[in-house]
């Protein structure tokens, strides 16, 4: 399947809603990575942005159209296709954050989904204990 920015953008205000209501409860200062997992055409993205402008974020979605959408959308963002059921490994593993608004659901394989998210963030845990 694939995803229509267009008639994604039509509610715009209400898909954006529940990225800001999760942003704002987001505890870490002054993070430096945060990767948005199931970004689609930015908009989530954007959100983390604006809390976070001094960080570096990556949106990563499946959907080939809505990553030409935010990549247009958000030039001084980075964004690539990445299909979250079988490509996060492939990411790096020091994110700060590791957020995602409404990309879950349409994931198969929860346990292993969930596992690869926790990875991301784990990495860069690890490296500040020591």
């Amino acid at each position: 399947m694939d995803w229509n920015s267009d008639q994604y953008l039509k509610f715009k205000s209400e898909r954006t809603q529940p990225a800001v209501d999760l942003v704002n409860r987001i505890s870490a200062v002054n993070p430096e990575k945060i990767l948005d997992i199931g970004c689609g055409p930015g908009n989530s993205t954007e959100v983390l942005y604006n809390k976070f402008p001094k960080a570096y974020i990556l949106g990563v979605d499946i959907s080939e159209e809505m990553i030409r959408t935010a990549r247009m959308k958000y030039p001084n963002l980075d964004f690539r296709i990445c299909d979250a059921g079988k490509d996060l490994s492939q990411l790096d593993n020091d994110f700060d954050i590791v957020f995602s608004n409404a990309c879950i659901q349409w994931v198969p394989d929860h346990r292993n989904l969930i596992r690869n998210m926790l990875l991301k963030r784990f990495a860069r845990y690890q490296e500040e204990r020591i």
